[in-house]
């Protein structure tokens, strides 16, 4: 009898250290990695989110004629399965990366290009795309038990999430049972989301995300900036080669982001970047690419919708699902912005070139600077966050 309850035991333990294992190879949640992509060996390559899913990128099963990239505001504000939208630009990749930085998405785009002929390539652009990669939580020694300053290393760390994390041992099962579970097409999912607003509301979800964004703005490197910038000329240059149609755009962004923007000290970098981008894009049109940018973070009434209060569950917004992300309705007007030169949107959306980028940044400083004047107790809700 002790002879099989010591079979069992160590049997018992052996599956554990053994699910242990492929939770830390597998790193299914994201606990143990800090943020962006990692290449799971056993399962191909793979897009780990913030929301702790797991994407199978499985790119070489798509033929896009359209791809649209970006981050998390892409994934969440196309639904390229719309009828409509699928008439207009053919089979659509949504390629929204949660958390993207430019160096993620430029590879990704290049892996789609060099595989498919791609008509048209659209890509949502924000400043946080070019800024550093969230610190790294924890410092890591090999061959050591603590670190310099004394603390437990991240390797073991992860080591103990991989033993004791629950979740963690559960989605290795979904992973491993699921080996394609391609959730990345199709984009904007709103039930998800609308579950998400009956337990939170607008107000509580924007807050949480804007208290991360402020952390992240706050950082800046202009050895990391310079790289990225200087990624998307490349790009750019590649597309047009490839003879692929190129729509840049600045993602819509609610007034409250541009504030937090302003909050941080980030408004000059923030209207410097629009600048670059505007030169750039004049340059390789110049060159006769078929390139253009679009600036859809400009203030208008679009981008000006009220939140509800703190606590209100039930008010639904017509554009946005907090200020960082905009739904799929807004994500149609930028489609039929960017096709049909659709102006009906009045303020909505503003073609950026070498020539006039100037004169349009002088004129956004002086809307803010009204909104500023306007609107004291806003900015003084982004101030108290961002401190």
């Amino acid at each position: 009898m002790n002879t099989y309850l010591r079979y069992f035991a160590g049997s018992l333990v052996a599956i554990f250290l053994l699910g242990a294992a492929v939770n830390f190879s597998l790193d299914p949640l994201g606990y143990f990695r800090n943020h962006g992509m990692h290449p799971g060996f056993l399962l191909k390559e793979r897009v780990w989110g913030d929301d702790r899913t797991v994407y199978d990128l499985s790119i070489d099963t798509y033929r896009p004629d359209t791809l649209i990239a970006g981050n998390s505001r892409v994934k969440r504000g196309f639904a390229v399965d719309d009828r409509q939208l699928t008439e207009r630009l053919g089979v659509i990749l949504n390629l929204g990366l949660p958390g993207a930085r430019f160096d993620e998405l430029d590879r990704y785009i290049r892996i789609v290009l060099e595989e498919h002929t791609v008509r048209h390539l659209l890509i949502g652009l924000d400043l946080g795309q070019f800024l550093p990669d969230r610190e790294l939580v924890g410092g890591s020694t090999p061959g050591h038990w603590l670190d310099a300053d004394g603390n437990f290393p991240a390797w073991l760390k992860k080591l103990a999430a991989a033993l004791w994390s629950k979740n963690a041992f559960l989605a290795s099962a979904k992973v491993m049972l699921r080996p394609y579970n391609i959730t990345l097409n199709g984009g904007a999912n709103p039930d998800t989301m609308l579950e998400k607003l009956e337990v939170s509301g607008h107000r509580r979800m924007t807050r949480k995300v804007e208290a991360h964004l402020a952390r992240r703005y706050s950082r800046f490197d202009q050895e990391v900036y310079v790289e990225r910038v200087a990624a998307l000329n490349a790009l750019l240059a590649d597309a047009c080669l490839n003879n692929t149609d190129v729509g840049l755009f600045i993602s819509p962004m609610h007034i409250r982001q541009l504030l937090l923007i302003r909050e941080v000290g980030h408004l000059g970098l923030f209207f410097n970047w629009k600048i670059q981008l505007a030169d750039m894009v004049s340059q390789h049109q110049k060159k006769g690419c078929r390139v253009t940018l679009t600036d859809f973070s400009t203030i208008s009434s679009f981008t000006s919708e009220p939140f509800p209060e703190l606590g209100d569950n039930q008010h639904r917004m017509q554009w946005y699902w907090e200020s960082s992300h905009y739904n799929h309705e807004m994500g149609q007007m930028v489609i039929d912005r960017l096709w049909n030169h659709d102006a009906s949107h009045d303020g909505f959306g503003k073609n950026l070139t070498a020539e006039n980028i100037a004169g349009w940044l002088d004129e956004e400083r002086n809307n803010l600077n009204a909104l500023v004047r306007s609107q004291p107790m806003l900015v003084k809700e982004i101030s108290d966050l961002v401190r």
